[in-house]
């Protein structure tokens, strides 16, 4: 299946991740704050540069594989975010939705206008029915981003995941594809 990437919206790009980004992706991906709603600890140049070359052998359609989109500010040329759209089903046609972006770059939309398109990605090029997608309930301004899209709130797991010492809780949010394309996106 090709990619048909990539997909550009009113004021940003995504596509591919590419070995020039690496700087961009150890600011977000090696950002202590970004980790800390994650279930991983920041990030080394290397696992970014593994992430990168990885990233190149993965097709659109592989099951249980993220497929990782840079979101690129075309203004200055640099990756200020990324959204992992993975595949968790083909015959179910389920997907579940990740995205990140670099702190200094939040607070002007950006993440709403990317997360939307990938959305539209998912559920008209990937084909997918529903999409979903969990996060840590401490980090509020990924799930009022979600709540923003239109996206519904189905779980509240409590003690989801240990972190160190300590228990934290996750939301689920999901939205099938009707549910997207019914307000008139991307427009809405």
């Amino acid at each position: 299946m090709l990619d048909q990437l990539p997909l550009i919206t009113q004021r940003l790009m995504l596509r591919r991740l590419l070995p020039v980004d690496a700087d961009d992706l150890l600011a977000i991906y090696g950002n202590p704050d970004n980790a800390r709603y994650e279930f991983w600890q920041a990030w080394t140049a290397e696992q970014v540069e593994e992430l990168i070359y990885s990233q190149a052998e993965v097709f659109l359609g592989d099951p249980g594989v993220p497929f990782i989109l840079g979101v690129i500010e075309p203004e200055s040329a640099a990756l200020i975010g990324a959204v992992h759209l993975t595949i968790n089903s083909i015959e179910d046609r389920q997907g579940e939705l990740g995205f990140t972006f670099n702190p200094a770059h939040t607070g002007r939309g950006f993440a709403t206008e990317a997360v939307n398109a990938a959305l539209g990605y998912a559920f008209f090029t990937m084909k997918m029915h529903r999409m979903f997608a969990a996060v840590d309930t401490r980090n509020e301004r990924s799930w009022k981003l979600m709540e923003r899209l239109g996206m519904r709130r189905e779980a509240h797991f409590i003690h989801a995941n240990l972190e160190g010492q300590h228990w934290a809780d996750d939301f689920t949010y999901a939205m099938l594809e009707h549910e997207w394309s019914s307000c008139g996106r991307p427009s809405c």
